[in-house]
């Protein structure tokens, strides 16, 4: 049992050390599911809060990765995601062997905000598609966002894009044969409550936050995304 709160503190400390050494020394591999907090807590002789201390702060650590309802894992390498003038999801994936894959969770109308007006140079309370994607690799989730683009000139995406499941070939149904990433905007961020649950992360672990336009190769606004990434499953490179 625990006993006073420095001592509390000192135990769960002790607790995330040993567990720490097990992943450093290999005992515990990548992608390893480790035991649940009740069996730590019995196997170090603490309370299970204890436990649950010291796996939450290894996981603030980026050395676990917390998936709820399906236990805690020994965090990945995570994967190595281009962003430039050409962004290809699936190609990212496939490069590093992970299998991609995006899905449409919900679309509807609505009446362009100013910013997303201006990012696709349409007028005020212009009317757009949202339509809110997650995508996955291997079958996990590491990513969320809404993209927005003109009504009008889209009519139709959201069925076409449930369809392909590509933003590539979809844009293809409307004449659009090429396209590059005309800007990009990264901050880290807590994520949303709908974030959190989608990733499957703690509430307070960062998401890495981007907003993002795309265009025509003639300059022709295609769309505006906004959304997240899991900073435990991707790493940002940034090119040319």
């Amino acid at each position: 049992m625990d006993n006073g709160t420095s001592e509390t503190q000192s135990l769960w400390r002790q607790v995330a050390t040993a567990l720490r050494g097990r992943i450093e020394q290999g005992q515990l591999k990548p992608g390893e599911k480790i035991p649940s907090s009740q069996d730590i807590a019995r196997e170090f002789n603490v309370n299970r809060m204890t436990a649950r201390r010291a796996l939450a702060s290894l996981e603030e650590q980026g050395l676990l990765r917390i998936l709820h309802g399906s236990g805690t894992f020994v965090s990945e390498a995570p994967i190595p995601y281009v962003v430039g003038r050409r962004m290809h999801f699936d190609r990212n994936l496939e490069a590093v062997n992970a299998r991609p894959e995006r899905k449409l969770l919900r679309w509807w109308l609505e009446p362009a905000t100013e910013d997303v007006a201006t990012a696709l140079g349409l007028g005020a309370k212009a009317p757009l598609i949202a339509l809110e994607i997650s995508a996955y690799a291997n079958g996990h989730p590491i990513g969320i966002g809404t993209r927005f683009c003109c009504a009008t000139r889209f009519s139709g995406f959201p069925e076409i894009f449930e369809e392909l499941g590509s933003i590539s070939e979809t844009l293809k149904r409307f004449g659009v044969d090429d396209y590059h990433r005309a800007k990009t905007i990264v901050v880290a961020r807590l994520p949303a409550p709908h974030e959190h649950h989608f990733l499957k992360s703690s509430k307070s672990l960062p998401v890495l936050a981007y907003t993002a336009i795309d265009q025509t190769t003639d300059g022709n606004p295609i769309s505006c995304f906004i959304g997240c990434f899991s900073s435990q499953a991707i790493e940002l490179h940034i090119t040319d």
